[in-house]
Parts: C-alpha cells; structure tokens; sequence
C-alpha cells in the first residue's frame, strides 16, 4: 500500500512539473504578430513593385518584417533587373529579380547570394506582334525588328523561342527599349514586335488593339522570382536574413488564405490597375522555397549568355556556391529541395 501511495505521489509530481513546464514555456514564446525585443534594424528592400514581388510587398504591407525585427524601407523598380543593380551599388540591403539578371551578375562577378525563390510562373513570358504586318504565326517573324530589353527573362526567352522555330537572333533587327515603352513603340510601327513579360504582353495588347497577336509557350520557360543579397550581408548579418525569411513565409500562408485581399494590396503598392492583377493572378505560383529546378535554370541559361556575349567569363560556377541554403533550412526546411 505505501509503495503504491508514493507512486502516486511521484505521477501527480511528474503531471504538475510537466504542466508548469508547458505554462512557462507558452510564456516565453512571443504571440502570433509579436514584435521582438529592442528596437528593429533598418534594412532597404528594392522591389519590382509588379504581381512577381507579391510576398515581399504584403509582407511590407502586412507588418511582418516588422514583426520580425525589421525596418523595412522599399524602393519601387518597374521590374527586377534595377532593382539588383540597386543593391549591387550598395544602395539596398535585398533585391527582388528573376533568375536571369542574377545568373548574368554571378558571371560579371557579383558576390551575390539568392535566399529564396518567392514566385514562379511559365506564362508571363510573351511576344507580341502586328497582325496587321503579316504576322500571324511565328515563323512570320523572320526579318523582322523586335524589341526586347537586354538581360532580362525577356531576352532569354525571346531567343529560346525563335530558336525553337528555327529563326536565328541574327535574322532579326533588334532594338533594345525598356518595358514600358514597348507598347508605344509597337502601336506606332517603329517595331513589329515585342518580347516582353508581365504584366507588359497585357498592356501591350491593350494599346494595339485588335491589331496585336500574342504568342506565349508555357513549356519552354518557367520564370523564378527571387529574393537576394550581398554574401558580405549574409556574412555580417545573417540575423536579418532569417527575419526577412520569416516575415516572406507569413506572406505566403496570408496570400494563400486571403487571395482577394493580397490582391488589393498589391495593385495599391504597385500602382497597378486592381482588374490588371486579377487577370494575371492564376498565372503565378506564391511559395518560399529553394529548389533544384532554380539551380537547373542558372545553368540552362549561362550558354546563352555566353553565346550572346553578356557575360566576361566563359566557365559555368557551381551555383551552390551563390545560393544561401542554412538561412531558409533554419526556418523552414521541407521548403529546401537542393541536391548537394
């Protein structure tokens, strides 16, 4: 009886230990929108304030980079590539940008790192012609002037896409304009047509009319949209990094419950036409994530570069070596799918 009693004893002992254990560990976690102690560190973020950046700007929007530590200013680029060239002048502590301008830095020498890839999408990649000009399927664009802005998802998919219809680039006339004067430049007949990608195939049509054909192929290209850093940032700050990630993947679970809202926001913060971004909504996917499909996409492309003559080093680098894979596994490793 005495034995039994004490055992007793010792399993009540165990339950309130347990429990106090559970009450004071609840204590110590912060609450769900909890800002961290001390004050938060300033960090600036350059932005293609378009729907590729989405998770970025309702993360700025939302509070979270706050929430996480981080005083967030932004800076609003039309689209990805100055937003890196921003940060690559020391003017920004992260960029958002496609997998191309990043693949083209590495190769010119930049000591950059992609944290995490925040959107992809195989249709936003798109060149659109005069119909009225005679061109009504892609061969007929042989001979013809093109605009593309160099360095760009753009570029690359403009010369995959010929190629796959047998047209060389040198068989084009190729004039370089930037995104937004790409649809002035084809309505008035200075080009015949344009490679270009959201939300500008859209605007383009919209501003040519009845005379636009658009050609799109969602099997040749998939665009990734990512968030980068210096590697001297990662090295000196790899705090910040892990908050930023943090404050993305709040982003993505608020997108994922809360579509229509995400959307509003993010015409406000782009200063896009809100029935633009629902047009071009469902052709995005909004993850955090590393995969190995970005580390195949730096390398498909880097021939091409090379081919074209837009980068000074001719050898492929190992990829690994420009992707900060410890920052996303530390906070959300099932996200991290990279061969090493």
């Amino acid at each position: 009886m005495e034995r039994t009693r004490s055992f007793r004893y010792l399993l009540a002992a165990l339950a309130v230990a347990a429990l106090a254990l559970i009450l004071g560990s609840s204590l110590l976690l912060p609450h769900e929108g909890a800002t961290p102690a001390g004050p938060p560190e300033k960090v600036t973020i350059a932005y293609s304030a378009t729907t590729d950046a989405v998770l970025a700007e309702v993360a700025q929007l939302q509070g979270y980079y706050l929430q996480e530590g981080l005083q967030a200013t932004a800076h609003l680029h039309p689209f990805g590539k100055p937003a890196l060239e921003e940060m690559l002048e020391g003017k920004a502590d992260f960029a958002t940008v496609a997998e191309t301008p990043v693949m083209l830095a590495i190769m010119n020498g930049a000591k950059i790192s992609l944290l995490a890839t925040i959107q992809t999408a195989n249709r936003v990649n798109a060149i659109v012609a005069r119909r009225d000009k005679g061109i009504l399927v892609p061969g007929d664009l042989k001979g013809r002037r093109i605009a593309v802005t160099p360095g760009t998802t753009a570029d690359f998919f403009m010369d995959t896409f010929l190629a796959l219809h047998e047209i060389a680039r040198k068989e084009m006339t190729v004039v370089y304009l930037r995104p937004e004067q790409m649809a002035d430049a084809l309505a008035r007949g200075e080009v015949d047509a344009v490679s270009v990608f959201m939300p500008f195939p859209i605007l383009v049509q919209k501003r040519v009319g009845d005379r636009a054909i658009a050609f799109y192929d969602e099997h040749i290209y998939t665009s990734m949209f990512s968030v980068v850093t210096t590697q001297k940032l990662i090295r000196e700050h790899p705090g910040k990094v892990k908050k930023l990630l943090r404050a993305l993947i709040k982003a993505e679970e608020f997108v994922r419950m809360n579509p229509d809202k995400a959307q509003n926001m993010v015409a406000e913060f782009s200063r896009t036409d809100l029935a633009l971004v629902r047009e071009i909504w469902p052709n995005y996917r909004y993850a955090v994530r590393l995969d190995q499909s970005l580390v195949l996409a730096l390398e498909d492309e880097t021939p091409w570069a090379v081919k074209e003559g837009l980068v000074g080093r001719g050898e492929m680098p190992d990829y690994l070596d420009y992707i900060y894979l410890e920052g996303l596994e530390s906070v959300k490793p099932k996200s991290v799918r990279v061969l090493r």
